[in-house]
């Protein structure tokens, strides 16, 4: 092959490379531009969350269950879970009702006038 071959061939993969390098560094480039804009965003989130910090706050300090003591805790936890059970009991009794207007609807009697 002739010298002036080897260099066109070479002046193209350089040039072909610079190319490359350069779509690169463009899509590089905009993604990090994409990146500052989101982290300006997330600044002046920060920013209005830091202005109300104070409004964020509890305006007085939660109960700390091992200054309660265990005898309380328990009694509330046993208060809860009651309220819990006797919901759950009324809603399981409202589907049975319910069940049973679908299956036998005659012992509604406005139903059936």
């Amino acid at each position: 092959m002739a010298w002036w071959a080897w260099l066109i061939i070479w002046t193209v993969l350089v040039l072909g490379l610079l190319g490359m390098l350069a779509l690169v560094g463009l899509r590089l480039w905009r993604k990090f531009r994409g990146a500052l804009a989101a982290l300006e965003e997330l600044t002046e989130k920060v920013a209005r969350l830091a202005e109300n910090v104070e409004q964020l706050q509890p305006e007085e300090p939660t109960e700390r269950a091992i200054l309660t003591g265990y005898s309380e805790i328990a009694t509330r936890h046993d208060i809860r879970r009651d309220r819990r059970s006797e919901y759950r009991e009324d809603r399981r009794a409202a589907r049975l009702a319910r069940g049973k207007l679908l299956i036998r609807p005659d012992t509604v009697p406005t139903l059936r006038k």
